[in-house]
């Protein structure tokens, strides 16, 4: 199983997570946002799949966004919606805002194996999610499903 270490995590970053899912059947519907920094890819399991300039989002929405993002996760995702990022963000040595990806260079486009192992994981985790798991399960256990689908030997490799 593919596991970053819990201690690492912070708990104060636990107490939002736990706070944006508590919230998520308050959303409001029709809340949306688009420009072009986001392009509609997909339907895929009833999730609106959506390909982002993650560095654009890092900048005016979510400084911490990472590879992709759900509604579950991200308060400014609507609940249908999966976001995966166009490129890694290892740019720089900052372990909390930098991917940990290995690359062949930095701000590296993501492989297409790499975009769709990332949607899997997004809906895996959700879908865990709604049924009651904490975001930390649930990762995990999307992470599982990741290698199960066998796109990438590791799921923070994307060499190309």
């Amino acid at each position: 199983m593919f596991k970053t270490k819990l201690r690492l995590r912070d708990k104060l970053f636990q107490q939002f997570e736990a706070k944006i899912q508590s919230n998520s059947n308050l959303k409001d519907k029709s809340f949306t946002i688009s420009g072009l920094w986001k392009k509609f890819i997909r339907l895929q399991s009833g999730y609106k799949v959506f390909k982002v300039d993650a560095t654009w989002i890092r900048k005016n929405l979510c400084v911490y966004f990472g590879h992709g993002g759900h509604g579950l996760v991200h308060e400014f995702i609507p609940i249908d919606g999966v976001w995966i990022s166009t490129h890694h963000y290892n740019n720089t040595k900052d372990p909390v805002f930098s991917c940990i990806c290995k690359t062949n260079k930095i701000n590296q486009k993501v492989t297409k194996n790499y975009f769709e192992s990332t949607v899997v994981h997004e809906i895996s985790e959700c879908n865990f999610m709604k049924q009651g798991k904490t975001y930390w399960q649930s990762h995990q256990l999307a992470l599982d499903a990741e290698r199960q689908l066998g796109l990438l030997t590791d799921p923070y490799e994307d060499l190309i």
